[in-house]
This record gives structure tokens, sequence and C-alpha cells, in this order.
């Protein structure tokens, strides 16, 4: 399941090498990230912080996500999940950008399962009842099943795409900042 996340983009994998020591990196990591379990928080747009990220970090490994604001249209359901390793003086982080979660599979079986019935009772309904579907109804239900299916995976994909962006930016800038 994993390598056909990765094959259409809704889990990437980023290295990062920082010139910066692990415990240097530990401290700047928990200046600029609210701690937090990352479970869900209903009132979360609410709370305010001046940190962009809400995580946890460890000795050798964090987890981190984007916080919600109120009004903001950058969907982060993004989550980075990362191991920290130091050579030479150079921190490197292997970390795995992850956008997809377990729990959407039940919705996307629903979703798949509706319009498989659906298109397949219309076909059939043609030879055995004497009033049939109009023709018109299968490719609006065409269209429809790509627009319901197609928006949220462009969505999800641009997600994890910023959250690389942001990462690898926001990450040096922490080193590079007194």
């Amino acid at each position: 399941m994993d390598a056909f996340l990765r094959k259409i983009q809704l889990i990437k994998d980023i290295n990062i090498q920082l010139p910066v020591s692990k415990i240097d990196f530990i401290q700047k990591f928990r200046n600029n990230v609210d701690e937090s379990d990352l479970s869900f928080v209903p009132f979360e747009v609410f709370q305010s912080s001046n940190n962009e990220y809400k995580g946890n970090i460890s000795n050798n490994e964090f987890e981190l996500k984007k916080r919600r604001k109120l009004f903001d249209t950058n969907y982060s359901f993004a989550k980075v999940t990362g191991h920290l390793s130091e050579n030479n003086n150079l921190l490197n982080i292997n970390a795995e950008i992850n956008g997809f979660k377990k729990r959407m599979i039940f919705f996307l079986a629903i979703m798949i399962i509706f319009y498989s019935i659906f298109i397949f009772g219309s076909l059939l309904s043609v030879d055995s009842n004497p009033n049939p579907v109009p023709f018109f109804v299968l490719p609006f239900m065409l269209v429809h099943m790509f627009i319901m299916l197609g928006v949220p995976y462009f969505i999800i994909r641009r997600s994890v795409k910023r959250m690389v962006y942001d990462l690898e930016r926001d990450l040096h800038y922490w080193v590079t900042k007194n």
C-alpha cells in the first residue's frame, strides 16, 4: 500500500542535511514546535501560538504537522515523521511526509461501492425496464465520480508538496537563525 501511495505522490521521502549538532537541533526544534501528541483537537484554530508546527521529538525521532489556522486555505493534511542521525558535524534528517490517513480507506471504499452499484444498476436496467435510466445520467455520474475522487486526491497531493517545501525552508531557517 505504501509503495502505491508513494507512486501517486501521497507519501514522499526526503533527506535533509543541516550543519548543526543533534543536541542543538533538538533545542531549536523544541523552541519552534509546540509540544503535542498530534491527536485531533476540536477547536485548534482558536488556540494562539507563534509556532507554525506542533509535534514531538525524542532522541532520534520526531513527528510534526502544521498547526491549523483560522481562515487558512492551505489545507495541511500532511504529517511528517523523521529520523535524526549525526555524521561529521552534519545532521542527517530522513523524513517521510504522509498525507494519506488510514481512516480514508473506509470512505473511499463506500464511494467506490456506491458508484459501482449505481453505474452497473443503470446499465442492467436498460434491458429489463421499459423506462430505463436516461443516457445522460451515465456520463454525468462518471464525471461526478471523477470529481468526488479526484479533488481530494489533488488537495492531499498539494498538501504533501507544500509540506516538503515548507519543511526544508523552515529547518534551514531554524539552523541559521540565532
